[in-house]
């Protein structure tokens, strides 16, 4: 491999030589580090594959070997000290799968409570035709009604008429046959 430096990224022997660790090891500790974060393409590659560190990496390597040197501490827990992307992702994974879950069962709920209201809606709506054909037909009732009663009063007005004049008639011919009395006396 090259020991030119390509845009400041250095290649795994360079990483090596930086940290006085072999290729081998400069692999294990990335492969740490790629399970750690849960991103295998956590390190820029070229294009070979081969992984390509940057000096932050170099330093985050000599941390992790450092931390790892302490009471109870292998590379993995050191590396989960220094690269707690992993850990974070999935507590975020976890809060947004039971956001998502919630929002799902929102969602159902409210599905739920729409089909019951179009339901209630086309009922009401059933309700309010039916009330209204029978306002219709309530009106064409009461419209026959008033012109019965129309004709009625026209009728009984007609027949009122009449029977006042067959009272006239029956007065005047009594009159002209004169009271009772004058009969007798005259």
């Amino acid at each position: 491999m090259s020991k030119v430096k390509t845009n400041n990224l250095l290649t795994p022997a360079q990483a090596a030589k930086d940290l006085g660790i072999s290729v081998a090891t400069l692999r294990k500790y990335s492969l740490i580090v790629e399970r750690t974060t849960d991103n295998s393409k956590y390190f820029e590659r070229n294009s070979q594959n081969n992984r390509l560190y940057t000096q932050k990496n170099i330093e985050d390597f000599k941390e992790m070997v450092k931390l790892s040197h302490g009471p109870k501490m292998t590379l993995e827990t050191s590396a989960a000290q220094i690269y707690p992307v992993a850990e974070e992702n999935k507590q975020a994974e976890v809060k947004q799968d039971d956001e998502i879950s919630k929002m799902q069962t929102t969602i159902a709920k409210l599905e739920s409570e729409n089909k019951k209201n179009a339901l209630t809606i086309k009922e009401l709506q059933d309700e309010l035709t039916d009330a209204q054909k029978s306002k219709e037909q309530l009106q064409v009732e009461l419209d026959t009604l008033k012109q019965q009663a129309k004709e009625k009063i026209e009728n009984t007005g007609s027949e009122k008429d009449e029977n006042i004049k067959e009272r006239v008639n029956e007065k005047v011919n009594d009159d002209k046959k004169g009271h009772w009395w004058n009969r007798f006396m005259g």
